[in-house]
């Protein structure tokens, strides 16, 4: 018979006789009588075969299955032969005898004789085809053997095979391939050289798997060496992690801003019954809308200054009177703009008036002499960054807020997604940075293209955290230095707490007097655009107010506080971008607080202030510096990262140093950091630590892979 390389296995199996282990023929076949008899049916092709221009006489067939235990192609073996795979000619999977259970072991050998003698002790046992399998010698591994033993190892692996055992000699288990496989799959070796205890006697065996050893002794060989590979071996129960610490809200410092305004965020707070932290906010990004269009910033290099608008987030769940507090934090602003209003809509109607009656010529001579007059709006809640750079540009607004309890919207809207997105962090990080803005349109449509110079921008955004998350923790936002211009804050919910009785019900906002003298503050300062004092010199309408001896001092400690918490292993490694612009962000808050106060100088007291509260800002950032850090425990981030890892990789182990240098941070290198998780988890028998081939190797309970697949 002439086998071709395109025959099924199935075609070669149906030419085949199947026979069984008490037949003669079984008994007599050369490769059983040199190699040993599985005591299981074997294939027998009882003809001459040529394959390939060589020659086999009644060849014994090996099935070869997948991972999946579908048959795929055919082995032909004949002693003293090379063997021959077909189709194909390479082996794409692997021999097998017995039942293979997911629960139970399976052997795993690259020997004829040891295969056969596994089969006879009741265990699942796999052979790898070597084109080596029946010399008449025994040569040395190739790396192509190697390989072909790692193919079939994964291929069991990746069908959710996870006890996997090879039993090797002692003098051949060492050899760098042999250590590979169990480095780098599922496999672990079992050391032909064993040990045993034999009612206190120690006794040395050497189970060499031949033909003749007896099945008694295999089978005591595999079962105590796999005993010993589990021997910590019995894993234990899986015990309950620890929970995490409870993210405990830390304390909005309402102490650190200037009386006047801080009476107006306990006054709001009270009255609306929301979180400090929130109305904390919204009195500042109101402080920061006024403040902006007078004065900057010092700044280090800059004689100029910076601006002092500042970029402010709330989280806050649903409920939580957000709108409430920022309306009424906003009361003066929105009075003052109403009132602009107005004045604006008479001089419009006046403009068009003025043009009425007029022919098209006159009424563009009109409108070039007389130009309308401008909406004098200046608080936003939905408005991208393209619509407002063209306020800017065509000089319609010099100062403006973007206030919304809809951060969701913002975040999820279309100018920060897709292509867009660069563009627009860019734009909002040189508004914040310089007060410029640039609109470029295409080179068809040049209309409103140009650029603006001293102009500004305050956010005041709040949102929900499920919305809020996704955004807070996207890299991108965090890394290109969008997030970190934000001064932050997650204020404790007070959902169930805010009964109202009859003095509750009593009190009026409108009267006060915490509230009228800040709205009255506001108002004054909206009104009389106060000018410089003393020495001060205006800068494009703007002057700064600069800090006084005491204030540097605090500024320079303040620097060099955050800058050495960036270090490896401190406190702020993992948010260098957002604890890089303490310093600066202090700044600003404290220029606004004391231009509020009408101070000359920020002194110490004020630019202290301002420093607690960007402290607080920063501890809010830490909660998101990892992905699930409010949720799980470091224990249970690693964990729950290492299942992952071993099930993608289809291993059980992982050299330590490797592990270290691979796992989630804040522990991801730092021995310091992982040796406490590493022990929770190995007491709690979720991990163990073992030395192999004097390396040591972090192994992950069985029973977490089989949770994960």
């Amino acid at each position: 018979m002439n086998i071709t390389t395109s025959i099924k296995p199935d075609t070669i199996l149906a030419n085949c006789t199947l026979l069984d282990p008490s037949d003669e023929t079984y008994l007599n076949h050369p490769i059983i009588e040199r190699f040993g008899h599985p005591s299981q049916p074997i294939y027998v092709d009882q003809c001459n075969v040529d394959i390939n221009g060589m020659s086999y006489d009644n060849p014994l067939i090996l099935p070869i299955y997948d991972g999946q235990l579908n048959l795929v192609q055919c082995a032909v073996l004949q002693d003293g032969q090379r063997v021959q795979v077909m189709p194909d000619g390479l082996a794409q999977g692997f021999a097998r005898y017995g039942h293979f259970d997911h629960a139970e072991p399976i052997i795993i050998t690259y020997n004829l004789e040891a295969f056969f003698k596994i089969a006879q002790t009741g265990y699942a046992v796999a052979l790898v085809i070597l084109p080596s399998l029946c010399d008449a010698q025994h040569t040395e591994f190739k790396p192509f053997d190697f390989e072909q033993m790692a193919f079939g190892i994964h291929q069991l692996a990746k069908a959710g095979y996870t006890k996997l055992y090879m039993p090797v000699r002692p003098e051949h288990i060492q050899l760098e391939g042999f250590q590979k496989l169990e480095q780098d799959t599922a496999l672990r070796l079992l050391n032909q050289h064993i040990v045993i205890d034999e009612q206190g006697i120690k006794t040395d065996y050497l189970i060499e798997l031949y033909k003749d050893d007896g099945i008694e002794d295999v089978a005591i060989f595999i079962d105590e060496s796999i005993k010993r590979l589990s021997s910590s071996g019995q894993w234990g129960e899986l015990l309950p992690l620890a929970q995490p610490e409870t993210s405990v809200n830390s304390a909005y410092p309402i102490h650190a801003l200037p009386p006047l305004a801080r009476d107006a965020v306990i006054a709001i707070a009270e009255h609306v019954q929301a979180p400090i932290g929130m109305t904390a906010q919204c009195v500042i990004g109101a402080m920061s809308h006024i403040a902006q269009a007078h004065v900057n910033a010092p700044h280090p290099f800059n004689p100029q200054g910076e601006p002092c608008s500042l970029y402010l987030l709330t989280e806050g769940q649903s409920g939580s009177r957000k709108s409430t507090s920022r309306n009424m934090a906003d009361k003066a602003i929105i009075q003052h703009e109403r009132k602009q209003y107005e004045l604006y809509r008479r001089d419009l109607e006046q403009w068009k008036s003025g043009q009425a009656g007029l022919n098209k010529k006159d009424k563009e001579a009109y409108g070039t002499e007389n130009p309308p007059p401008h909406d004098p709006s200046t608080l936003y809640s939905d408005i991208t960054l393209e619509s407002i750079a063209g306020l800017y540009v065509d000089g319609i607004l010099n100062n403006a807020s973007i206030a919304s309890d809809e951060a969701g919207q913002f975040f999820g809207g279309y100018t920060m997604k897709g292509d867009t997105r660069t563009q627009a962090i860019g734009g909002y990080a040189k508004l914040f940075d310089d007060g410029f803005v640039e609109r470029t349109r295409s080179k068809s449509n040049l209309n409103g293209s140009g650029r603006a110079y001293d102009v500004r921008l305050t956010f005041n955004l709040q949102g929900q955290h499920e919305v809020l998350s996704d955004a807070l923790k996207d890299p991108v936002l965090r890394g290109q230095g969008f997030l970190p211009r934000f001064i932050l804050t997650i204020p404790e919910n007070l959902a169930g707490t805010r009964l109202q009785d009859a003095i509750y019900r009593s009190k009026n906002a409108n009267h006060d007097h915490r509230l009228i003298a800040y709205w009255t503050r506001c108002e004054y300062l909206l009104d009389d655009c106060p000018r410089p004092q003393g020495g001060q010199e205006l800068h494009n309408g703007r002057y700064v107010i600069p800090m006084n001896d005491e204030a540097r001092e605090i500024d320079a400690s303040f620097y060099n506080m955050f800058e050495e918490l960036q270090g490896k292993g401190k406190r702020y490694e993992y948010l260098q971008a957002f604890a890089s612009r303490a310093s600066q962000l202090a700044r600003r808050l404290a220029t606004v607080f004391a231009y509020f106060e009408g101070l000359q100088w920020i002194d110490a007291k004020t630019l202290t202030g301002a420093c607690e509260v960007v402290k607080h800002s920063l501890n809010e950032w830490a909660m998101y510096a990892d992905i699930e850090v409010k949720t799980e425990s470091d224990a249970e981030r690693l964990i729950k990262w290492f299942a992952k890892y071993c099930t993608n990789k289809k291993i059980d182990k992982l050299a330590y140093s490797s592990f270290m240098n691979s796992c989630p941070r804040p522990m991801r290198g730092s021995k310091q950091k992982l040796e406490p998780v590493l022990e929770e988890l190995i007491d709690s028998h979720y991990l163990k630590i073992e030395e192999i081939s004097k390396v040591r190797h972090i192994l992950i309970n069985p029973i977490l892979l089989e949770m994960v697949a």
